[in-house]
């Protein structure tokens, strides 16, 4: 099976509320699954935080923007999709899907974007307050430009469709909730450092989708359930040697090392770049 590089995209930010902990979690998963099937696949943030790096699955590369405000993220995330140019960029939640979509745009398209929604938009607007009539315009101007929008249940979907203007045939469902994890919870809205795994089927569902969104493969290769047949889901042997990353112009990136950091390690844009020279 031939490997693709992939990138997934949260705002992950340190006091970042539940919800939005819970969107990163399926993410840190998908991007777990994938990587066992044998994909590169890049976890990129806004900011990272010890939780984010400790259920980081090893194999999968962060990519952290390192920008606070919201315009110099869209830039980043610019940057990052013009140099390393995956196949597809999926994100997840409001925010991240709004920014995911610009810098899209700035990129003129040639990276396809994927949007997904986990929770209820009408609960995301409920909780921004005033700031949600601005959100719902953006939403209704940009969310038809995506490729494919997914959402973990019908009413979601439904919002999708009313809200965000997109076409039903750019519309899937594809239910990312993770099973319940034997880690004992931690307190208001860190990380679960869990061990939680996709299932099977919803781990190729979502491959299948994403490998379309690309143009990788037809709809006629995928199954009624949306999974894409590619045999046996064997490990791939994973290697203890670290990532080779190259830079971003002005933002910092991570690997994830086989043993659970103690704290973030990252390299400064400088540093990065000196590096990567030699690999460009």
């Amino acid at each position: 099976m031939k490997t693709h590089r992939m990138a997934l995209f949260v705002s992950a930010r340190q006091g970042s509320r539940e919800r939005d902990c819970r969107e990163t979690r399926q993410m840190l998963a998908l991007a777990a699954g994938l990587t066992r099937l044998g994909h590169e696949v890049d976890l990129v943030v806004q900011q990272a935080d010890e939780q984010v790096m400790a259920a980081l699955a090893h194999g999968v590369r962060l990519v952290e923007l390192g920008a606070q405000h919201r315009l110099s993220s869209i830039l980043a995330l610019t940057r990052y999709l013009a140099r390393h140019r995956p196949c597809v960029l999926l994100a997840s939640g409001l925010d991240a899907n709004l920014m995911a979509l610009k810098a899209g745009r700035l990129n003129r398209d040639r990276v396809p974007v994927v949007i997904y929604h986990a929770t209820l938009i009408s609960s995301e607007w409920h909780a921004l307050g005033d700031k949600a009539n601005g959100l719902r315009r953006k939403m209704a101007l940009k969310y038809p430009q995506a490729v494919l929008a997914l959402s973990a249940s019908d009413e979601i979907t439904r919002e999708i469709l009313r809200e965000g203007g997109v076409s039903r045939t750019r519309v899937a469902l594809v239910n990312l909730a993770l099973a319940s994890s034997a880690s004992p919870a931690v307190h208001g809205s860190q990380m679960q450092e869990s061990s939680a795994e996709l299932k099977d089927l919803q781990l190729m569902q979502c491959l299948g989708l994403l490998l379309k969104a690309a143009g990788v493969i037809s709809s006629a290769k995928t199954t009624d359930a949306g999974a894409l047949n590619v045999g046996s889901l064997e490990v791939s042997a994973q290697g203890d040697s670290v990532l080779n990353v190259s830079a971003l112009d002005n933002s910092r990136q991570v690997v994830s090392p086989s043993a659970v950091p103690s704290s973030i390690s990252v390299e400064s844009p400088r540093a990065v770049m000196a590096n990567s020279s030699e690999r460009d």
